[in-house]
């Protein structure tokens, strides 16, 4: 990258990163509040809500995958000068996304009925279900906030959906207090109320960003070209957009529902151990994920300006682009890494006061600062490729890494060494590992003009 191109483009990546990581971390510090009031509850109901969790956002992660099919679209109309396809593009998504929840709400109804199919202890079983049933209602307001919120981060358009995350958190802290530990003359829920402060949040959510959307596309028709509206195409099916949604997303979304599951698959592996193994599971794993959130945010800022120049038709800029990123990806995490190395302990002290439960989280946050690194590289490398239009490589990398290398030697050192937790952890670090490597392998060796 040329000293006069650096720069501003490093500006530009920044300006429009730091509100989409804040935008990822007002969503984690939701599940990092329920984590830390149903933790101080019980550690019963915490590994409810850990279980619960963990095959809610399999599911839906899967759909919030698909979505991203949208960043290079959505960027690259935007680099274009293209408002009209953009909108196309929103439109057809969400009658996707509405699809999808008709599918999944269902499906996630119908495994929280038949919960003790996973394998999980009695106890943790009849924690974990009324808070799954709940949390699958609130699947399709979280499916069309993420369709509105790509939609503006693919415009460059991120700080409102910042400000609606830190709006969110504070109805969401109150709302956890009150159903979770029975405050102020609530009922005390444990586990589903933390589920029922979600779906209100979300509900909210949902209601500001279409408010908003409404309100911008009244005011600046660039962002609504006349003759078209909204409302006409969500009547219409657009046959070429749908098709390239689904050739873009349905890589995107097998890559990040097999990476979710393969944690979800650990967390119910480690259900089969006990209450306080899960618990101490889930409490590492939201500490590992709110560290996640920065190179999320970074790896979604830079699909979007990758996508912007790769519609620019400018593609060298856009593989220079991806690398910035990497970088400030590697720095970022290479933070987060010495964070959790120096004070594992006063970390693991905000969630619970079980001296058994810090002690063994002790071991695995120390796994968690030796692979933060790759765990950064790997998600904006992904980002990068997605903006690039290419969401099949990080598909195969994932499965590959994480189904191929990761799960097995984890399993085995769990199940056949007698390692337990720390065991099947060491196989989410060498996943992660590995499909950082094969994700940017694969970036040097695009060639673009």
């Amino acid at each position: 990258m040329t000293k006069e191109i650096a720069p501003r483009e490093t500006g530009r990546l920044l300006r429009l990163a730091v509100p989409v990581i804040f935008t990822q971390v007002g969503n984690m510090l939701m599940g990092l509040v329920d984590t830390m009031v149903v933790g101080q509850y019980s550690s019963l109901a915490l590994a409810g809500v850990a279980a619960g969790n963990s095959i809610f956002y399999t599911v839906a992660m899967i759909g919030i995958g698909y979505l991203g099919a949208m960043d290079p679209i959505v960027a690259q109309s935007h680099g274009a000068r293209e408002p009209k396809q953009a909108l196309q593009c929103l439109a057809t998504a969400l009658q996707q996304a509405l699809l999808f929840c008709l599918v999944a709400t269902p499906l996630l109804l119908f495994i929280a009925a038949h919960l003790d199919w996973t394998g999980a202890t009695p106890d943790v079983a009849a924690a974990a279900q009324p808070f799954l049933r709940t949390m699958a209602y609130g699947l399709p307001p979280l499916m069309i906030f993420q369709v509105l919120q790509r939609y503006w981060q693919g415009m460059e358009i991120v700080l409102p959906f910042t400000l609606i995350m830190i709006l969110s958190n504070g109805i969401n802290y109150v709302f956890a207090l009150a159903f979770v530990q029975g405050r102020w003359g609530f009922p005390a829920m444990g586990a589903e109320g933390a589920a029922w402060a979600t779906f209100i949040v979300r509900t909210v959510s949902v209601t500001a960003a279409v408010i908003y959307t409404v309100q911008v596309w009244k005011r600046r028709p660039y962002y609504r070209p006349n003759p078209l509206r909204l409302r006409p195409l969500l009547k219409q099916f657009q046959r070429v957009m749908h098709q390239r949604l689904f050739r873009l997303g349905l890589p995107a979304s097998m890559q990040m529902g097999l990476e979710v599951c393969a944690f979800s698959l650990t967390t119910l592996l480690i259900a089969r151990l006990g209450a306080q193994m899960l618990a101490t599971h889930q409490i590492v794993l939201n500490i590992a994920s709110f560290a996640f959130m920065f190179p999320l945010g970074l790896s979604a800022a830079t699909a979007t300006r990758v996508g912007y120049h790769m519609g620019r038709k400018d593609g060298p800029q856009a593989l220079r682009t991806s690398w910035l990123g990497i970088v400030i990806g590697t720095l970022m995490m290479a933070s987060s890494a010495l964070i959790l190395y120096a004070i594992p302990n006063q970390l693991l002290r905000l969630f619970t006061q079980d001296p058994a439960v810090i002690q063994l989280g002790v071991s695995i946050i120390f796994l968690c600062s030796l692979f933060q690194i790759f765990d950064g590289v790997q998600v904006v490398s992904a980002g990068a490729l997605r903006g690039l239009g290419d969401t099949k490589t990080a598909l195969y990398a994932n499965l590959l890494a994480h189904w191929g290398l990761g799960l097995p030697t984890g399993f085995a050192l769990c199940f056949w060494l007698d390692k337990g937790l720390w065991g099947l952890w060491v196989g989410l670090a060498l996943g992660l590992f590995f499909t950082a490597v094969f994700n940017t392998y694969a970036i040097l060796r695009k060639r673009l003009t």
